[in-house]
């Protein structure tokens, strides 16, 4: 059943938000709005969508009372940099997080684009973005009230952060002011503080760690970091990978290099 809006986040002004009831999916809603020339700071986001589309066009269960929520970013930098939004998102996400549930909670990230808390994941990031008409979304699913049915590695933060009052727009609340200072930080210091942020909540380098880049096709390993683009660095078959965000989130690929 449709949710209705049980409280109203107050939001940065430099959002645009625009609340749905209920939607199909959320990020096709973005990027029709992004199509349409939505404005950067346009915040789409909702508690209800029916069918959530993960990494690689995999199904996202989508429980009720989560945050489905996509940000319409129109860059004046480098398209080869977009890829390093997704980290910029990403500690964004977990620093709002951090904030709200309780003491000793483990908090973790999984490059580039999911979040555990307790050791379940409860969130997944993407990057949806169009260059010749100028417009990238940023979206991403938390599990803020119900745990996903049917997966065993999934939790929910009402379960794993020991807070009873988040809410999901609590939780976009402080996304939006974390994302605000993150993006910030980024544009006058480059990757170099969110990198470090990232690293404080990863897995070590020598961890055994396996990726599927594209569909059938999977890289092992052990990690040797991310470095100051934020792109991955993995050993595998005695020799140094170089894994960029744009590549594993499925963006188009780019000339002269790219992150």
């Amino acid at each position: 059943m449709p949710s209705t809006l049980k409280e109203t986040p107050e939001l940065p002004s430099v959002y645009e938000p625009i609340y749905l009831e209920s939607v199909g999916n959320l990020a096709e809603a973005a990027i029709e709005k992004a199509r349409g020339g939505a404005p950067e700071g346009t915040l789409v986001w909702t508690t209800n969508q029916a069918a959530g589309i993960g990494r690689l066009g995999q199904a996202w269960e989508s429980p009720a009372d989560g945050l489905y929520a996509a940000l319409v970013i129109r860059p004046d930098f480098d398209w080869r940099e977009t890829g390093q939004i997704a980290l910029v998102g990403l500690v964004s996400l977990g620093a709002a997080v951090a904030s709200l549930v309780g003491p000793m909670t483990q908090l973790w990230y999984r490059w580039p684009n999911d979040l555990l808390v307790g050791g379940t994941k409860i969130a997944g990031l993407w990057l949806h973005e169009d260059r010749d008409t100028g417009w990238l979304v940023l979206n991403f699913a938390c599990n803020v009230e119900t745990r996903p049915k049917g997966i065993f590695d999934a939790g929910c933060l009402l379960e794993e952060g020991g807070n009873p009052d988040i809410t999901p727009a609590v939780l976009l609340e402080q996304f939006a002011r974390q994302f605000l200072a993150w993006l910030n930080i980024w544009a006058d210091e480059g990757m170099q503080p969110i990198v470090r942020e990232f690293t404080n909540r990863t897995d070590p380098p020598g961890t055994p760690t396996a990726l599927v880049i594209e569909k059938n096709k999977k890289i092992a390993g052990t990690l040797a970091g991310v470095d100051s683009r934020g792109r991955l660095q993995l050993e595998a078959n005695a020799k140094r990978r170089t894994i960029s965000i744009r590549r594993f989130l499925g963006l188009k690929q780019l000339e002269n290099g790219e992150t």
